[in-house]
């Protein structure tokens, strides 16, 4: 009986009626190497379908599940490589947590799969290799908008651009910020501060200087018992004499603790001053001597602080002309010498000036047919004589004030060239 039921046995065994075995939900098959290759089971995330468990030989790790709610189906690819069915997210499944895939979850045998979660119909790569970019996608969610630079319009939303990026071009131009304490027209502000300077100088002797010299913002003070302490004494000597023609640049003169004696000279003829700026006025600041009807003395730029009189004294014939200056705290900026024992008709023309704390702006002799020509004034505050008119003597008087205000003849601007802030 026994020897009988042999044959028939063996070619049951051919036939591949063996017996069937059952393998617990979850667990691999330990004999199965096509199982090994896909992972535990090939089971995607929820929602995700089940990969063959017959395809895929070779494939990676990438058999695990992603993370709860993981969108795409992590099963290893199908026969011939190709993603099994189901790889494409299952409705709602959009990333888990943080938008990573949990361990493993790349796709198995190199079948990367498509941006944001679409099934991948590549093969799958010889010896079964991981897909590059096989991990989920964080959530393929439209970019945030772009940064919005300060004041700037954002970008529209960003495309749903590869990977999530943002969309190009969300910033803005830069915004010009206003200065501290207002910004007048000149650009400077009215709590504008004297400048930092890069080196220090003490002088006992007036330096005379002629053709062009820039000093590239050192600071110079007068020793003061050789020139000057900086006081309303009228026999103070200047710390720079220009000669005619002469350019003097980027300079400070004077300031806390340092004497600016009685400031820059120009007595030859034409002069030039460039942002030159003057800490603690003495008794003047600027002084605009010489002879010739036709000598202009420019002053662009810089500023000056702390006068107890007058910054800019003009006792020559002449025009001087005020651009782009910063005065802070003073009696008046310009004044026409009003009782010089010789007189002349004398011009000053202001454009862009900022002025803080100063009582009168400019000081002329009306009877000399002096003029004062102001535009784009900026007044920090206070009340400011804009423009005021003298009767002046050759005798060394006091001059008397006959009035003050625009007019046709010697106070020549409007009220539309002053800003007060």
């Amino acid at each position: 009986m026994f020897k009988s039921a042999l044959p028939i046995l063996f070619l049951c065994c051919l036939a591949g009626c063996s017996e069937s075995t059952t393998t617990p939900v979850g667990q691999a098959d330990a004999a199965s190497p096509r199982h090994d290759a896909l992972g535990a089971g090939g089971a995607s995330a929820l929602g995700g379908s089940v990969a063959s468990p017959s395809g895929g030989a070779g494939g990676g790790t990438g058999g695990l599940a992603t993370g709860t709610g993981g969108g795409l189906g992590s099963g290893g690819t199908g026969s011939g490589g190709s993603l099994a069915s189901g790889g494409a997210s299952s409705v709602g499944g959009t990333v888990g947590t943080g938008g990573a895939s949990s361990a493993g979850g790349k796709v198995g045998s190199g079948g990367a799969t498509s941006v944001a979660g679409s099934s991948g119909g590549s093969t799958a790569g010889q010896g079964g290799q991981s897909g590059t970019g096989g991990a989920t996608v964080p959530g393929g969610a439209p970019a945030s908008g772009g940064r919005s630079a300060s004041g700037g319009a954002t970008s529209s939303g960003g495309n749903n651009g590869n990977n999530g990026s943002g969309g190009s071009g969300g910033s803005t131009a830069k915004g010009g910020t206003t200065a501290s304490g207002g910004s007048s027209s000149t650009g400077l502000s009215c709590d504008t501060v004297l400048p930092t300077p890069t080196s220090k100088t003490t002088v006992s002797a007036t330096i005379n200087l002629s053709g062009t010299k820039d000093y590239g913002m050192q600071q110079f003070c007068a020793d003061p018992d050789k020139l000057g302490d900086g006081n309303q004494g009228e026999s103070q000597k200047p710390v720079f004499m220009l000669a005619a023609n002469a350019v003097l640049k980027n300079v400070i003169i004077g300031g806390s603790g340092c004497s600016a004696a009685d400031g820059v000279h120009c007595e030859s003829g034409s002069c030039t001053l460039e942002n030159v700026w003057f800490g603690d006025v003495g008794e003047d600041a600027i002084s605009f001597k010489g002879s010739n009807a036709s000598q202009v003395m420019t002053i662009t730029g810089g500023g000056a602080f702390a006068a107890s009189d007058k910054v800019i004294q003009h006792n020559g014939p002449g025009t001087i002309k005020i651009s782009n200056f910063y005065v802070n705290t003073a009696g008046k900026l310009y004044r026409s010498c009003g009782n010089c024992g010789t007189q002349y008709a004398r011009h000053v023309v202001m454009d862009h000036i900022t002025a803080k704390s100063v009582k009168w702006l400019a000081g002329i002799n009306s009877n000399y047919n002096d003029t004062a020509t102001l535009t784009h004034i900026t007044i920090c505050g206070d009340s400011t004589v804009i423009c005021e008119k003298y009767t002046g003597n050759d005798s060394g008087d006091e001059p008397t004030t006959i009035g003050s205000g625009p007019d046709s003849k010697n106070c020549l601007y409007s009220t539309s060239d002053i800003t007060t802030l």
